[in-house]
């Protein structure tokens, strides 16, 4: 099968993975591999329940050593991702009533007491106290009230109206896009923007919140409504950020008000452009795509389950979004095969897109994917495939399991992680492609001879 036959020629680059330690293979570093599969072989070195895998390698120019041992998955890495599908074990509640719910195959996390008395402000926390600068993003829900958003660099949280540090982004039933930060009991209101299109009740609407030094990036769409004039955004520049909210964690919070939160996700970075580039969320929910132009494969729509999928098996079926296009990124989404998947068949996402056509391999530019039984990045380059990594994910995917995949690109550096949507060990890789062509290009989605659909695609500028 042509785009994953053996035989292509090895990349040039230089595989990184998410453990690796460089430099000559000496006698003193094997030593210390030996030792440590040694100590897992006696037991020695256990894995927890929650264990993930990782790929640890030892290079030089003539000998890579990989290992794909298992050990206790660092439950503060990023990219860190939640849909609440498997429930929010995770998360630290802080007055309300949380429940989550699993509506259309995918899950939500609803607070359902917040305006039961005035000043009720309950909020959820996960994450790092040790994260620092990152992008936040999630669908939020008003359902009743004043205010439903998210909460980044959360540090000291109690309950309480304002108790904790951090910074609060948010939208209002008054039409608006907001931003204050929070002092241990304290508030100071930062910035207000209106929303053209106002805030309904019972309305999705994708939130972003990046945070880099003292400057926090807020952006806000409807979901479905896609293409950068639909976003509505700025930035801020807090004088008043002190040591406190340097970092922390993130959380979800609304004031005197109930609503819902789905697809959260943190990532790795936040945007150095400015003014900032807009950030870009599916239209899948409206059941159309206009932004989208197919190369091979037969795309539909399904608004109800806000799901896009291809239903035939062409080998490298592509649709590419053409509204903007995106130099260093992070894209995040969601994959599931609708046929019974082998290694040699997968589907993902493709970035910095350029002359696409219908074929194989036929475009320029990143994919990052799945098969049933492994993640896998590389490069399409004048309708060739260059492999750069294969690695095996924590259990093979059956067919109609959602998995959750993000793709990074900055400069020459290309990530993929892939973890369940309902939860469980996540599978990293990452490549420096050396002299990469850092040409900006468009997003897409593709299979390799299989039927797949997609879901909650976001991107953000690095």
């Amino acid at each position: 099968m042509t785009g994953r036959t053996a035989g292509r020629r090895p990349p040039t680059g230089r595989l990184v993975p998410s453990r690796v330690v460089t430099g000559p293979l000496t006698t003193r570093r094997l030593l210390v591999v030996v030792l440590l599969l040694t100590a897992l072989v006696a037991g020695l070195w256990t894995a927890s329940p929650t264990s993930g895998a990782f790929t640890a390698a030892v290079q030089s120019t003539t000998n890579t050593a990989t290992t794909a041992a298992s050990f206790g998955r660092t439950t503060n890495a990023l990219p860190y991702r939640s849909s609440f599908a498997g429930g929010a074990a995770d998360w630290t509640t802080y007055g309300g009533c949380w429940q989550t719910m699993t509506p259309n195959d995918f899950g939500m996390y609803y607070e359902t007491c917040g305006n039961d008395q005035a000043g009720a402000a309950p909020k959820a926390v996960t994450g790092s106290p040790e994260w620092t600068n990152y992008t936040l993003q999630a669908d939020v829900k008003l359902d009743t009230g004043k205010q439903v958003g998210l909460l980044a660099r959360v540090s000291d949280p109690s309950p309480g109206l304002d108790e904790h540090n951090g910074y609060w982004a948010y939208v209002t039933s008054t039409g608006k896009l907001e931003l204050g930060r929070m002092t241990k009991g304290s508030y100071q209101f930062l910035r207000s923007v209106d929303v053209p299109s106002g805030i309904a009740y019972n309305t999705w609407y994708h939130l972003v919140v990046q945070v880099r030094g003292c400057n926090i990036t807020v952006s806000q769409s409807t979901v479905g409504s896609g293409g950068p004039g639909a976003v509505t955004s700025f930035r801020h520049f807090d004088e008043g950020c002190s040591a406190v909210h340097q970092k922390g964690m993130v959380g979800l919070r609304e004031f005197e008000g109930t609503g819902a939160w789905r697809f959260v996700t943190v990532t790795d970075g936040s945007t150095a452009v400015s003014p900032p580039l807009a950030t870009w969320n599916t239209p899948w929910a409206t059941g159309a795509s206009p932004s989208f132009t197919t190369y091979g494969g037969g795309w539909t729509n399904d608004a109800t389950a806000e799901t896009y999928s291809n239903t035939q098996s062409g080998k490298g079926d592509k649709s590419v979004e053409t509204s903007q296009t995106w130099g260093d990124l992070s894209l995040t989404g969601e994959v599931r095969f609708n046929a019974q998947s082998a290694n040699y068949l997968d589907a993902g996402f493709n970035v910095r897109v350029r002359n696409p056509g219908v074929g194989t391999d036929k475009l320029d530019g990143y994919y990052g994917g799945i098969s049933s039984t492994s993640l896998i990045i590389g490069k399409h380059v004048g309708g060739t495939w260059r492999q750069f990594a294969r690695v095996p994910l924590a259990a093979t995917v059956p067919q109609g399991q959602w998995q959750h995949l993000t793709v990074e690109v900055v400069g020459c550096t290309l990530t993929a992680t892939a973890q369940a949507s309902s939860g469980g060990p996540q599978t990293t890789v990452s490549y420096a492609d050396t002299g990469c062509d850092t040409t900006p290009g468009n997003v897409g989605v593709r299979t390799l001879a299989i039927p797949a659909s997609f879901r909650s695609m976001a991107v953000t500028p690095r």
